[in-house]
């Protein structure tokens, strides 16, 4: 956000040049607490600032988002059928306005705060944001739903391409003050579709409510535009229709990071954000060649639409390919209209991707805003609450009741691991008498976000009873006061687990640093330390066990430590241990990793060609090692020496790890990619046989590169060179009968199958086309060192028009016949690859 438009042109607004701008964002989400049976629902409203880095604030375990208070959640039934929905508006303008109070005097003359460099500054908390779906999104604007919330663009013309500005939210306000006051309605209105309210966001300062309405992946796209949508529109335009497409889903290919739809899409009945983003993977090779051209170029349209807009970084050349699909789609959308599928394209989800490319100009990326990150921050705040209560009328109290004593635990028990553990580093010996003292660690709480003069004394008298004053004040069901938000700066380098750079908060009355109320000396120490509650033991704010994920974002639901308190040295081990597949550079040295021990320690070269179906296994082999050994005597005449026989053993393994490297565009970390040789083998059950594994990858092409070439560079303008798809068969140690020494062969072996290089590029779809290559009429077969295989890859078969058409006998990767698109959607590292760089 700090390089988007949004901050320099508030920055330029202020006089003075030291203003500190902290923009505020908000999201909010109502959410069913029920299980099986039940109508409890929540309406929780969320605080971030976007001083804090998108990739600290999208991670539940850094607590950079606060809980701000929960909505009542009413069903007016005092109003008539026809009135409701009005009064629904009122109450919650009414409520996120006595929210938004003190950020009004805040916004205007500034707030002191002691920033994380010890520095006071003064700081302007501005609305910037607002991260809601459409319907909250509309309520916000206070516009109906079949209006756009954004522009005043009207509900007959949302289908079509027109670019039209925002709305003015002074020339909003002045209407509604209007038809407040009783005057007689302007023509705008009507014309824009607002409901007669008192806007929470008119008076706030320096904020546009429309232009802080974000883009929402999810819905607006993932479940609306290519779910709702798109899918039904190509599964009616295609002959044979669901059974054609089920078909086509049941045929793919497997990969790692693929989920395979084993019986087609059409009984799937319980759809999340992870589906939509499965079927979106390889939703294009489904539908190519099945019927009209135009229908496969509006597929690829909303599929490069929705990449783009997950950029984490965006340039103006990535901008311009995201408006490029924008307007790819429109050209192409008519075939559905021809095809009598559709009548018009004015639904507002599809009127959304308009904004999308403002929206990151002025506020950041899409993917800093996304509602799957609210939808997660409701299973801590919201729906373990719930499970906590008793489930009857005041469960709001009690749910808030029970955050505040776990905040509470929370900040005790990260106080009482500062007070139990050794300093960090040991400086120079100093005596007891001059050495400094240590200070107590910063307690964040839920209100220290920001400090707004005043709000403390102002509300303190109309908060809920608790014992833990010092807590998590949310709301009350009735929202009858305004929620404090006080006390500390924003963390500027806020990252998960500890929480460092805020201001420290000790029990009221006690100085900064002072630890007197504390003595810790000998066996009471001992005691202390014995009874002191284990963080694993503490209660915990997921509930839930870190396996469990949740639902629509795969994100895991638990985290195995409390609320603000930093992980115990087990945890931190395990999260290491975790992340050791990325991080560990050292175990990277060679740029892949295998197991210690191979899965197969000792088969023999016959079982190798029978179950791996390596047929020239042994002639490989030793081509390879030839080749390597040109011009050293000394290596040649031990390669000749010996002879590979059917019962020589070798050492295969399953599977090998290569590390993809960090792209800008979509992860700022390296990505591991997970190469399989696995052969067929028994089932779990009797009769059953699981299938062979055997990845497709990117390899340095033999006819360019030779064996003792040094290390693949990669070029961003010639990504490809050099490169070829090729089908892994095994991967295996060398032999030994040979020495490693001798030959200088210190990295496993794969044994690949070539495909085509990338010469042809399909029109309609923009992916590359290839097919297994050959010599003599025999497959192109070679064996390469681990070092030459780059990253996986995953094919679709070509179709065409009926999969029926084709007679598959055995794994359809042997048939020469077929040819294969390379998949650009398999990941977001794909998508750059084979259509940013490649520019296909």
């Amino acid at each position: 956000m700090m390089t988007a438009n949004w901050w320099w042109d508030i920055q330029v607004s202020f006089s003075r040049d030291s203003a500190t701008i902290s923009p505020v964002i908000l999201a909010s989400d109502k959410t069913t607490l029920s299980r099986m049976s039940g109508d409890k629902s929540a309406w929780p409203v969320y605080l971030t600032i976007g001083n804090i880095d998108k990739d600290v604030r999208r991670k539940p375990s850094a607590h950079a988002t606060v809980l701000l208070g929960y909505l009542p959640v009413a069903k007016l039934e005092c109003f008539s059928e026809k009135r409701r929905s009005l009064e629904g508006y009122r109450l919650f303008h009414k409520c996120m306005r006595t929210l938004m109070e003190p950020l009004i005097e805040a916004g205007k003359t500034g707030v002191l705060m002691t920033c994380a460099d010890g520095k006071v500054r003064r700081v302007y908390p501005i609305l910037a944001a607002y991260i809601a779906d459409h319907p909250e999104q509309a309520l916000i604007a206070a516009c109906q739903e079949n209006y756009c919330p954004k522009c005043p663009v009207g509900p007959n013309k949302r289908g079509e391409p027109v670019f039209s500005c925002l709305k003015d939210p002074d020339r909003v306000s002045a209407v509604l003050r209007k038809v407040s006051e009783g005057v007689e309605k302007p023509s705008e209105f009507a014309e824009w579709g607002l409901r007669a309210v008192e806007p929470f966001w008119d008076g706030l300062p320096h904020a546009n409510i429309f232009s802080a309405l974000t883009p929402d992946i999810l819905h607006q796209l993932h479940k609306g535009v290519f779910k709702d949508h798109l899918v039904s529109w190509a599964t009616k335009a295609i002959e044979g229709g669901e059974d054609e497409i089920d078909r086509r889903f049941k045929a793919m290919f497997k990969h790692s990071d693929l989920r395979h739809f084993k019986n087609g899409i059409s009984l799937v009945s319980q759809w999340t954000g992870t589906e939509y983003k499965a079927m979106e993977k390889v939703f294009l090779g489904v539908v190519a060649g099945a019927g009209d051209e135009r229908v496969t170029r509006a597929v690829r349209a909303v599929l490069d639409f929705i990449y783009y807009a997950h950029f984490e970084t965006h340039t103006d050349e990535t901008l311009n390919g995201l408006h490029q699909s924008w307007l790819a789609y429109h050209k192409y959308k008519s075939v559905f209209v021809e095809l009598k599928i559709r009548e018009h394209f004015n639904f507002p989800k599809g009127h959304s991707t308009e904004h999308y490319e403002p929206s990151i100009r002025g506020v950041g990326t899409a993917d800093g805003y996304s509602t799957e990150h609210p939808e997660r921050l409701h299973i801590d705040f919201a729906k373990l609450a719930y499970g906590a209560s008793n489930k009857q009328g005041s469960y709001i109290k009690q749910m808030t009741r029970w955050l505040e004593r776990q905040e509470a635990v929370a900040r005790f028990a990260r106080y009482l691991e500062w007070a139990l553990s050794p300093p960090v580093s040991s400086p120079p010996v100093q005596s007891e008498s001059t050495a400094p003292p240590r200070e107590p660690p910063s307690m964040p709480r839920s209100r220290d976000l920001l400090d707004l003069e005043g709000s403390r004394d102002r509300t303190q008298s109309l908060r809920e009873p608790s014992g833990a004053s010092n807590c998590l004040q949310i709301h009350p069901a009735t929202l009858s006061h305004s929620v404090p938000v006080h006390s500390a700066a924003p963390p500027t380098n806020a990252h998960p687990p500890e929480i460092r750079n805020m201001a420290s908060s000790n029990a009221p009355g006690q100085p900064s640093g002072s630890r007197d109320h504390l003595h810790l000396s000998g066996p009471q120490a001992r005691e202390l330390a014995r009874t002191a509650p284990n963080h694993s033991a503490l209660p915990q704010p997921s509930g839930l066990r870190p396996s469990q994920t949740a639902p629509d974002t795969g994100t895991p639901l638990g985290s195995t430590v409390p609320s603000i308190a930093r992980p115990t040295a087990s945890n931190a081990n395990a999260e290491e241990e975790n992340n050791d597949d990325v991080g560990n550079d050292k175990e990277w040295s060679h740029g892949y990793r295998v197991a210690k021990t191979p899965a197969f320690p000792s088969i023999p070269i016959s079982t190798i060609v029978a179950d791996f179906g390596t047929t020239y296994f042994a002639w490989c082999l030793k081509d390879y090692l030839l080749k390597i050994s040109r011009g050293d005597l000394t290596r040649m005449n031990h390669v000749a020496d010996i002879e590979l026989q059917d019962t020589t053993h070798v050492a295969v393994y399953k599977q090998c790890k290569v590390r993809l490297p960090a792209m800008r565009q979509v992860t700022t970390s390296p990505v591991v990619d997970i190469i399989h040789a696995s052969p067929s083998h028994p089932g779990p059950s009797p009769l059953t046989t699981v299938p062979a594994y055997m990845s497709t990858v990117l390899a340095r092409d033999p006819s360019i590169v030779s064996p003792t070439m040094p290390p693949y560079v990669f070029d961003h303008k010639k990504p490809l060179q050099g490169l070829r798809v090729a089908r892994v068969r095994a991967i295996f140690d060398l032999p030994k009968v040979y020495k490693a020494q001798v030959l200088g062969v210190t990295d496993p072996l794969a044994y690949v199958e070539w495909f085509t290089p990338f010469n042809t590029v399909d029109s309609a779809t923009g992916m590359y086309i290839v097919a297994p290559s050959t010599r003599q009429r025999e497959r192109h077969v070679s064996v390469l060192p681990l070092t030459h295989i780059i990253r996986s890859c995953h094919l679709i078969p070509v179709w065409g028009k009926s999969i029926r058409n084709h007679t598959i006998s055995g794994d359809i990767l042997d048939n020469l016949q077929t040819k294969f698109y390379v998949n650009p959607y398999l990941r977001h590292q794909d998508f750059v690859l084979f259509r940013q760089l490649c520019n296909t």
